[in-house]
């Protein structure tokens, strides 16, 4: 405690708190709507279980506990997201400290804050958010069970890793690369791997896998779509090599962690290994950083990858990066740079989260515009189906914004078009023509086009709309449909 309320430690917490109060404050006055995932998301939070068709549940189990506490309002379903990337920093923080010292370990906490990347997962809920803090927890606890000098605490840090750990795969089966970065740290130092010993392990993973084991039953029991979903999402079945969407991963990743810090990152793998004092941790670092980004980058060869997949490799790899640059003039300055732009560009999307006007302003406009809209179009689709048995959208991410802003006592069923299960609404909240003898569809279809032939009535009863930006308006088409053919 008195280490960390040095002077580095007190402005770090300053830092971190009034950048986690700023964030907040954002998402209560924000206008931008839930997006289709986070609206999906919220609805799993409503009926609590141990899985659900695409992701695992902690997203779920975040949702429902601060909207348990502050209501359903778009902010409270999203106040996880900048709780977790502020406990993240906190660890990067001690671990930093632990490695390096105080300097470094402010430097640390403040890059991970204000990457662009964690500016904006800390306003949208996504499973990245929880996956980054028990990874980043994990990373401080497995330095602290394999540390050649922790002796006294070993088994304690042992069981808080296995914790991580699973509560990691519980957010998202991208904790899995923590295991091969482990493995790869392990087999790297022999220092290290005598540490940890042989039981030590075996007991991480085993409370790992104990923490995982109701979400592995539920798939178990549900054939098993959270793992299908995440196998069709790699989609190795398109043709094989795909340079142009490696180059977007690539691309991507400019955007996340900013193009110096990227720069930066780079040059601290050829030479922050130099650093003779800390060699053994810098290569452990590494070992964590490179196996989401080589997998991910290779995913993204073989079909296709979106950047943020491979967002686990930045957590060490910041660490790594701020303990080499504090130690090079020329490299100093340009983080400084660097943050000083992430600081200018993450306010900038705190504005353009808070005031729409000034997102027009920007040019932000055309970002946001899948995420305006909704409360309006929901309204109005909530009265249209006062006498409907059910609301039916042949669109999963129309379904995620419905189920949100047309929720109020409406059911909200899918129409599947293609015969395959794609979404959790076709796989738990499908059309029932015993059920839903009456429904109003909605679809982008002004013609009807997916139920055409398969109902006895469809009539056109209007259209929802709202304008979602400059000269933009989205709107959806609505009908009144009975009395289901069949095949």
């Amino acid at each position: 405690m008195k280490r960390f309320l040095s002077a580095p430690g007190r402005l770090f917490a300053f830092i971190a708190g009034a950048l986690l109060l700023l964030r907040i404050a954002t998402l209560v006055v924000s206008d931008i709507n839930l997006g289709p995932d986070e609206g999906q998301y919220w609805f799993w939070a409503q009926s609590l279980s141990f899985g659900y068709f695409s992701k695992p549940p902690l997203i779920a189990w975040s949702i429902a506990a601060t909207t348990a506490l502050f209501g359903d309002s778009e902010w409270a379903v999203r106040l996880a997201a900048p709780l977790y990337q502020t406990g993240a920093a906190c660890f990067l923080y001690f671990l930093a400290r632990r490695i390096a010292g105080p300097r470094e370990a402010l430097w640390a906490g403040l890059a991970w804050l204000t990457l662009p990347g964690v500016f904006l997962s800390s306003m949208l809920i996504t499973t990245d958010a929880p996956l980054i803090f028990f990874w980043s927890g994990a990373l401080y606890f497995f330095f602290r069970a394999s540390d050649p000098h922790e002796d006294d605490h070993r088994r304690r840090w042992t069981i808080m890793l296995g914790v991580a750990i699973g509560l990691g795969f519980l957010s998202k089966y991208a904790m899995s690369y923590f295991l091969v970065g482990a493995g790869f740290a392990l087999a790297l130092s022999a220092e290290r791997r005598r540490a940890f010993g042989p039981l030590n392990p075996v007991i991480a993973i085993a409370i790992a896998a104990a923490i995982l084991a109701p979400n592995v039953w539920w798939n178990a029991q549900n054939d098993f779509q959270t793992l299908t979903h995440t196998a069709a999402n790699a989609d190795w079945g398109r043709s094989f090599g795909h340079p142009g969407e490696l180059a977007d991963f690539f691309g991507d990743q400019f955007a996340i962690a900013g193009p110096i810090m990227l720069a930066l990152v780079f040059l601290a793998v050829l030479f922050a290994r130099r650093d003779l004092a800390r060699k053994a941790d810098m290569q452990t670092l590494l070992a964590m950083s490179l196996p989401p980004l080589i997998i991910v980058a290779l995913q993204a060869f073989i079909s296709r990858a979106h950047g943020n997949w491979a967002a686990v490799a930045y957590p060490s790899a910041i660490i790594m990066t701020i303990v080499w640059a504090l130690n090079d003039k020329r490299a100093f300055l340009a983080l400084k740079v660097s943050l000083a732009i992430h600081i200018a560009v993450g306010l900038g999307l705190l504005l353009a989260f808070a005031d729409s006007g000034f997102a027009g302003a920007v040019g932000a406009d055309a970002a946001m515009k899948r995420l305006r809209g909704w409360d309006r179009i929901g309204a109005q689709i909530e009265t249209q189906s006062a006498n409907a048995d059910a609301i039916m959208t042949d669109d999963r991410e129309v379904a995620g914004e419905l189920v949100y802003y047309a929720r109020k006592g409406e059911r909200l069923v899918a129409w599947n078009s293609n015969g395959k299960i794609d979404s959790h609404f076709e796989a738990f909240n499908a059309f029932d023509p015993n059920r839903d003898r009456r429904v109003l569809y909605v679809t982008s279809y002004a013609d009807a086009l997916l139920i055409k032939e398969r109902f006895e009535t469809i009539e056109p009863i209007g259209e929802a709309s709202a304008p979602i930006g400059k000269n933009r308006t989205r709107t959806l088409y609505l009908f009144s449909v009975s009395g289901f053919i069949g095949e």
